[in-house]
This record gives structure tokens, C-alpha cells and sequence, in this order.
């Protein structure tokens, strides 16, 4: 819900509620990483994340249609995606984009002269 004086700014808000469901599918998401060789169960997520079956029936829904989760249609288990564990793969080639930048510059500055580290 967004306030009166954040529509009169054009300042969007994100509601208690959906602030709340956001945090709670994270830690969900969180929890089912836990998960990822074997597959969670809905009890099994609502466990680890500390909340009810209805709330992991909502956060899974969110997830899955998403793209960062993938329920089993035979055994109804929960497991991340792929599409979610790309996102490491991600975050590590950024990584190391920043430090083909830093080893360029260092070349450039020291003119060429490599150096090593023990």
C-alpha cells in the first residue's frame, strides 16, 4: 500500500505485508538451498525456515514462477534451479572481470613489469 504523501511525491512503497512475504521468500529460499542434493518437502522448508506450510506454499509459488525453484512432479519435492544457481556463476565472472580491470591497470602503471605474490 502506498501512502498519501509517497503517491503526492511519486514515491512507491512497498507495503508491511508484501515486505514481509519478500523477507520470509528469502529466508525460504535461503532454507531450500539446505536442500539442494535432496530436495525439501513443504514441512521440511517450513522447519528450516520457521514458518507455517501456508507461508512455504506461497514463497515456493513465487520461487517457481520465478525461475529459482523446480518442484518434482513425482515426488512433490522442492529443489533450486538451475536459473537460481546461475546466479553464482555470475557474481564469481563479475569477479573476476573486476580483476582482469585491476591487473591491466596495475600492467599499465608498473609498465608492463608482472608481479608475483607468495
Amino acid at each position: 500500500m502506498v501512502s498519501r504523501a509517497d503517491a503526492m511525491t511519486g514515491n512507491p512503497t512497498m507495503s508491511q505485508d508484501a515486505r514481509n512475504l519478500t523477507l520470509r521468500t528469502l529466508d525460504v529460499l535461503e532454507a531450500l538451498c539446505g536442500f539442494a542434493a535432496t530436495g525439501a518437502t513443504n514441512g521440511e522448508l517450513a522447519a528450516a525456515a520457521r514458518t507455517s506450510a501456508p507461508n512455504i506454499t506461497r514463497a515456493m509459488a513465487q520461487l517457481v514462477a520465478k525461475g529459482w525453484a523446480t518442484k518434482d512432479a513425482y515426488s512433490g519435492r522442492f529443489y533450486p534451479s538451475p536459473n537460481f544457481t546461475r546466479l553464482t556463476y555470475r557474481i564469481n565472472e563479475d569477479f573476476r572481470r573486476a580483476q582482469t580491470r585491476l591487473d591491466d591497470r596495475r600492467l599499465n602503471v608498473t609498465g608492463g613489469v608482472r608481479r608475483t605474490f607468495s
